[in-house]
């Protein structure tokens, strides 16, 4: 089996989550045969471990918690040109690649090359059209980015939905959440606090591979004396005070022995601390309709966070820790969703064009 991914480098999320999937797949099939296909993160978190082209991707202009359009676009202004230089690149080292399959994570450039190359396209995202019909709040901005999802999704030959469901079949396949290990895969947390040197539960702030929480993490870091909680920050190149990694391998161990969880929006972030049940205060990126989205779906189990009274937000958030954790304790998630896109996957190989 041949299979290409392409990944965005937009934040650690996606290549996380990619990631998931391949290990699955190997399990199952050892000798599947991987190329990736990736900017930014994504193509600096897969260059050393698979075939890894680099190509061009859109580009978010970091600032504190908003997306605006305008913005974006000027930042992205000469995007049209890269991209034909990307098409040129991918077009070579696809055809002599030769998937059977292109999977896409949120890149537009994976299915213009599966319909370029007449092969079978599988997308990969967080966002439900359906689930969207619902949300209350939306605005033009959110229409938009709606508008360039659903053409993205009508490329695809099938898409999967990293959800909170248990597994649908059809070309939207919702699947459980995707994440790299199961709580009960890790040894003890008395053994991991042990492990770690860790003699007080921590708060974990994941900022993701973004600039949107830097702002965040530097009020939390201020904050962190006068909260009298052990803060431990994840993500971000950019360089905060006390303890921060950038990306750790063993991430999970650290969360298993959370109290909790500070973070945007994220889907992968939150598909994680759903199935280790801890309670989540959130602060999704303004006008980005899968992180405002993902709040709406899950809003019985998270308190969201005001970016513009963010102390104010942490203390409601420690008020409220045990009651959000009581009401985490009554899901039953299982985080077996990498099972369910390599199921998909076969079946994808085995259906007639």
């Amino acid at each position: 089996m041949k299979l290409a991914f392409f990944v965005t480098g937009f934040g650690y999320g996606d290549s996380i989550r990619v990631h998931a999937i391949i290990r699955e797949l190997l399990k199952e099939h050892p000798k599947t045969d991987i190329m990736i296909f990736g900017y930014g993160h994504s193509y600096e978190y897969f260059k050393d471990a698979f075939k890894t082209v680099k190509f061009f991707g859109y580009r978010f202009p970091d600032k504190l918690f908003g997306f605006k359009l305008f913005r974006f676009l000027i930042k992205n202004i000469f995007l049209p040109f890269y991209w034909s230089i990307s098409q040129s690149k991918a077009y070579s080292e696809l055809k002599k690649f030769n998937p059977d399959i292109i999977i896409n994570d949120f890149e537009i450039l994976g299915c213009l090359m599966a319909k370029r190359l007449g092969k079978k396209c599988i997308s990969i995202f967080g966002f439900d059209p359906e689930k969207f019909k619902e949300y209350p709040n939306k605005s033009l901005i959110l229409n938009i980015q709606v508008k360039f999802i659903n053409y993205l999704y009508s490329l695809s030959n099938k898409i999967i939905i990293a959800s909170y469901y248990t597994k649908t079949e059809g070309k939207f396949n919702h699947v459980k959440p995707i994440v790299r290990l199961l709580p009960e895969e890790l040894t003890s947390e008395h053994y991991l606090m042990r492990k770690h040197k860790i003699k007080k539960k921590p708060l974990i702030v994941m900022l993701g591979g973004s600039n949107y929480g830097v702002y965040l993490a530097k009020e939390i870091f201020r904050l962190r004396k006068e909260l009298d909680e052990n803060f431990i920050f994840f993500g971000s190149d950019i360089s905060i005070p006390g303890e921060h990694y950038k990306i750790k391998e063993n991430y999970l161990e650290y969360l298993k022995i959370s109290k909790g969880v500070i973070s945007l929006a994220g889907n992968l972030t939150m598909s994680e601390c759903m199935v280790y049940k801890k309670p989540m205060l959130v602060f999704p990126i303004r006008n980005h309709v899968e992180q405002l989205l993902n709040v709406y779906t899950l809003r019985n189990y998270l308190e969201v966070g005001d970016s513009n009274d963010i102390a104010g937000s942490l203390r409601i958030f420690l008020s409220k820790i045990d009651e959000i954790k009581k009401s985490l304790e009554r899901v039953n998630l299982q985080g077996t969703g990498a099972v369910d896109v390599v199921e998909i996957i076969e079946e994808s190989l085995k259906e007639k064009d």
